[in-house]
Parts: C-alpha cells; structure tokens; sequence
C-alpha cells in the first residue's frame, strides 16, 4: 500500500468517479449526505475485503445505505461522548477537565477506523459500538496501521484544497479524501488477514 495507490483508488474507474460526483453532490444535503456517503463507504470497505468487484456501485438501495451510514454515525458520537463530557465539565468550570478531554478525544479518533474497517469488512456490530475491541484493533494493526493513519491524514489534509473552489469545492475533495481513508485502512488491518 502507498500512497499514490491510495489517492488513485476512488478515481480508478469511471464507477468510482461517478460515485465521487454523486457523494459530493450529496453534501449539499449536509447531515443525511454525510451519512449516506459513511453507508456507502463501509460498503465499499466490504466489497473491498470479499474481493468482489466493482468496488464502486453507487448508493442504491438508499435506504439500507443510509441506515448503514447512520449506525456508524452513532457509533462516532458513541466514542467521542467522553471527550464531548469532559470538554462540558472543562468549559463549565472544572479546568483540570481539558486534560482528560484531550487524552479521551485523541483514544476515540485513533480508534474509531479500526472499530469501522472491521465493522465494515467483517459485519461485526460489536466493533461500531466498542471502543476497546476498536482500540485493541487498532494496536493489533501496528506499523501498518500508522501507516494508514499517515495516509489517511495527508488525503484529509490535502482535501482542504477544495476550500479554494468556492468553498463548494470542499464536497468533493472530501468524499474523495475519506474514500481514500476507507481504501488505506481496509489494505491495513481487514484485507490482510483471511478471517
């Protein structure tokens, strides 16, 4: 995996392209267009991980994606509700707060792609809604993993970019940027082992 490979994959066919220009149009729904671009990414991860091409098939059947995609929205406010708690009782008065804020939001962004590739590729519920099996993913994922999250943060990096285009620019270069996200850490922690 490198890192050409990763920024290629969601314009590597013309299913991924117009998979790209559909989830960016999507954003201009905000919060239902996020989460159905979730859902549709978590089916790109499974597709990726049976081995069962095309990879990209679009967003049908909307429902069953968007559902899919608002399970793991819940999930993400599932591991970043102590770090949400603790930033509340920080801006509130305890100070001493931040701290632990920081360490709990830090625990739950590192951990949250392991807890959704597997989720994703093996459709294992439990991952989405645990954030210590995540967590002990995302360590069992080692050098491999850091890798996907040095990938994963030059893509989100360099989707900031699209900032430039108006602003509107940003819906697609994000779709495309967690596209590779997806892509970068299903290659490192589902798509190498066989179970």
């Amino acid at each position: 995996m490198n890192l050409r490979e990763c920024f290629r994959f969601p314009l590597a066919t013309a299913e991924a392209r117009r998979d790209l220009l559909v989830g960016g149009a999507l954003m201009f729904t905000t919060l239902p267009g996020w989460i159905l671009n979730l859902g549709h990414r978590l089916d790109t991860v499974r597709r990726l991980h049976l081995g069962d091409p095309p990879w990209f098939r679009g967003f049908a059947p909307w429902r069953r994606t968007f559902v899919r995609g608002l399970t793991a929205w819940l999930a993400i406010a599932i591991y970043l509700s102590p770090a949400a708690l603790f930033g509340l009782g920080a801006w509130f008065g305890s100070p001493w707060l931040w701290a632990p804020c920081g360490v709990a939001f830090a625990l739950a962004i590192f951990s949250l792609p392991g807890g959704m590739t597997y989720n994703a590729a093996f459709g294992d519920i439990r991952y989405l809604y645990r954030p210590d099996r995540a967590f002990r993913r995302a360590i069992e994922g080692g050098r491999a993993y850091l890798h996907a999250w040095a990938i994963a943060l030059a893509a989100i990096s360099l989707s900031l970019l699209g900032l430039l285009a108006l602003g509107v620019g940003f819906f697609w270069t994000s779709v495309w940027a967690w596209n590779v996200v997806g892509y970068a850490f299903s290659r490192a922690l589902a798509l190498r082992e066989g179970a």
